[in-house]
């Protein structure tokens, strides 16, 4: 009763491997027969997979192969009954001796299977209890199941979902069902073709039989066909094969409630998301939703994307998102969609408002897009996961729903969502994203004469350029959105950009003026209640006094930064201004004083991001410089310039660099290779000059003329000496 098999049958070896194995095993007579379930989405090859796998388990089932189209996806599933009548023919009894009771039937089709070797074949199942009916009962007999949904009932399976196929299996797939039709592709054509067909075998077999039936068509023409995303379903039919219907019967077995999630999930532009965008899609609550996402995964519809930041994830297949969206725009109307796609992007504000708070202690700036349901939001969130490492989940949705929102003309939205984003991209060094979320938002408000969201995105520009150590253009960017927010009237965010215009005067050598803005700035905003923007300008003044060598001002400074940031919880702070009060005890010649400062430091890795293992590396390389442990000290030093390296923070690479050429120096005392640290030395000097911040710029200079001296080349070392000594003037 078997379907023949097909002769371009192409991939899925490991799971044809895994179906052989289970049904050639050998099982005792009263033991239950070997069972097989296949699931996965319409389209995705079970019945193929099922069919090939058969034909090659027949020498082990010499009694017979069963065959039933169990129509599970339909309007109408198979009645078992009238299956079970089917196969008892097959199996030599009489039509006039069937039974009209569909137990003795059950009955009488395990009797006659009882002795026998057979292999039933139930394709399409609908669920358990249509397949209950028509198992076998003995060991000698073999069984395998497809369904799209994954028959969780059937006890003792051997369980297979099959997933889209690899590119090579849907390249060798194409090729053999085309011949030399895809003689005349060229390029990337047949691997444009198979992504197009995102790997689903029945597209690819759709695709193949287009191109054989068609000989005036070149597969250029079907990739341009294929490339339309609005009418990629339109495509993908050929007389009775059509992913649209194989995705059609699924969607019109699922529930009204489902349906329309399924609808509204497949607007996003977000490549996976979890249960909170679902609720916030639906409007509905957590556990509602919940109920709504497991019957869509059940059938295949949506797949489980993995886990991120403590919280399953769900996404489309490629095609099923074409699919969902196509209803979308059938069934629901446009503001409909667009509502739903905002409260998902709201919701996503939501988490920014949880993770910036966490972060930073509070946040300056007025909020004023939608939040969907920030309760609920919360609930959604796993408590046992930081919320920046939530917010890191959500790093590809974000940079995409700023899209979105720029799509839908949403200015607030748009800029509020790149805004929300800066804490993360600036933590994780994420320059790419953060650049064109940037542009992206900043062309929408340009567009939209928003001159708040234009203020607050120069900030978050601001911070790139310091991150990316362009001090000059992070200045001009942070002035022009003070002066955006003075014009405006806007008050609270001309506070915010006057706390950030410390951070720029300190690398420019501009000390005394850090000082007294950093001062000024500190006391204005605590006035005003913003304590952890006070504490972050303030850092600033302390870092001042470091370099202007008052070393008791600035343990003063970061030590009164540390106790507050403690006692408001703004852990961020706490761990940075540790580390730069361990370096100013350093300076005072406290190494006792430093290690303790530093060895509360440790447990405190994890709160300023990828940084922070540069941050303790150079913190125990430079504790060990300052006793003298040379060895350990390079040790330590070389780690932390790795890990600079790493980061691509020119700025990091020289701190290292500085340090290091003290080793360097002791080396040459204790006659080690002088030549190599004049090479090295030179190499740090290129590397400060590239980042434009003369205090460090002053340091490496001034040991380089040291090594230069002491390699015999005194016109060298003076020439080092004195252009130290003019950075060093430029510096107070």
């Amino acid at each position: 009763m078997l379907p023949p098999a097909l002769h371009d049958f192409s991939g899925q070896r490991a799971e044809l491997a895994r179906i052989e194995t289970a049904l050639r095993e050998e099982r005792a007579a009263g033991a239950p027969p070997g069972l097989v379930t296949v699931s996965g989405p319409g389209g995705i090859g079970k019945t193929a997979l099922a069919v090939q796998a058969a034909h090659r388990l027949a020498p082990v089932h010499p009694d017979g192969q069963l065959f039933a189209a169990l129509a599970g996806a339909s309007a109408r599933p198979a009645d078992p009954a009238a299956v079970l009548g089917r196969f008892l023919r097959a199996l030599g009894v009489p039509a006039t001796a069937v039974p009209d009771d569909p137990e003795e039937r059950a009955a009488l089709y395990r009797g006659l299977l009882a002795e026998r070797r057979v292999l039933v074949v139930l394709d399409d199942a609908y669920d358990e209890d249509q397949v209950a009916p028509l198992m076998p009962a003995g060991g000698s007999c073999g069984v395998i199941v497809t369904g799209r949904v994954r028959l969780g009932g059937l006890g003792g399976a051997r369980r297979i979902e099959l997933r889209e196929m690899s590119e090579e299996d849907g390249l060798a797939m194409l090729r053999a069902g085309t011949g030399d039709r895809l003689a005349s592709a060229t390029g990337t054509e047949p691997a444009d073709l198979v992504r197009l067909c995102a790997r689903l075998p029945l597209a690819l077999r759709i695709v193949g039989s287009l191109l054989v039936s068609r000989p005036h068509w070149r597969p250029a023409d079907l990739v341009a066909r294929l490339a339309d995303e609005q009418h990629r379903l339109d495509a993908l039919r050929y007389r009775d094969l059509e992913v649209r219907a194989s995705f059609e019967l699924s969607y019109e077995g699922l529930r009204p409630a489902a349906r329309c999630l399924f609808r509204l999930l497949g607007l996003l532009e977000a490549p996976d998301f979890p249960l909170r965008a679902a609720a916030a899609a639906a409007d509905t609550g957590l556990s509602e939703a919940q109920d709504l996402l497991d019957d869509l995964v059940d059938v295949h519809l949506l797949d489980i994307a993995g886990t991120r930041g403590g919280q399953v994830r769900y996404g489309f297949h490629d095609l099923l998102r074409a699919y969902a969206r196509e209803r979308a725009e059938a069934e629901e109307s446009a503001e409909v969609r667009e509502a739903a796609v905002v409260r998902v992007l709201g919701a996503l504000l939501a988490v920014t408002d949880i993770a910036d708070r966490d972060h930073m202690g509070q946040s300056m700036f007025h909020r004023d897009a939608p939040r969907w349901r920030p309760d609920r939001v919360e609930a959604s969130l796993p408590p046992s996961v930081p919320p920046m490492r939530l917010l890191a989940a959500e790093r590809a949705a974000l940079v995409a729903g700023v899209r979105q929102a720029a799509q839908l003309g949403r200015d607030e939205l748009c800029w509020e969502l790149a805004v929300g984003a800066h804490t993360l991209f600036e933590a994780g060094r994420h320059y790419d994203d953060w650049q064109e979320c940037y542009d992206t938002a900043m062309r929408l408000a340009g567009a939209t004469g928003n001159l708040r969201g234009r203020a607050r995105l120069l900030i978050s520009m601001a911070g790139l350029l310091y991150t990316r150590r362009r001090y000059g253009p992070a200045e001009e960017a942070n002035t022009e959105a003070m002066r955006l927010f003075e014009h405006i009237g806007d008050r609270r965010g001309h506070q915010e950009a006057l706390s950030n215009a410390p951070f720029f005067l300190v690398p420019a050598g501009r000390l005394s003026a850090a000082v007294t803005t950093g001062s000024d700035a500190y006391e204005l905003l605590l006035a005003d209640g913003q304590t952890a923007a006070a504490l972050h300008a303030y850092s600033q003044v302390g870092l001042a006094h470091l370099q202007a060598g008052r070393a008791e001002d600035a343990v003063e400074v970061f030590g009164g930064i540390v106790a507050g940031a403690r006692e408001h919880g703004i852990r961020t702070l706490v761990a940075r201004d540790l580390y730069w009060l361990g370096q100013a005890w350093l300076a005072l010649g406290r190494p006792d004083r430093a290690e303790e400062t530093f060895t509360e430091l440790t447990p405190l890795t994890g709160d300023m991001g990828p940084s922070d293992p540069f941050y303790l590396a150079h913190a125990r390389g430079c504790l060990r410089l300052a006793r003298g442990e040379y060895g350990e000290a390079r040790r330590r030093l070389l780690e932390a310039l790795e890990l600079a390296r790493s980061l691509d923070d020119p700025m990091f690479e020289t701190r290292a660099l500085v340090d290091l050429l003290d080793v360097r120096l002791y080396d040459v005392r204790d006659h080690r290779d002088l030549r190599a640290a004049v090479d090295r030395a030179e190499h740090a000097v290129a590397v400060a000059r590239g980042i434009h911040y003369p205090y460090l710029l002053a340091g490496v200079l001034e040991k380089a003329a040291v090594l230069r001296e002491a390699a015999g080349e005194p016109v060298a070392a003076r020439e080092l000496a004195g252009e130290a000594a003019a950075v060093r003037a430029r510096v107070g």
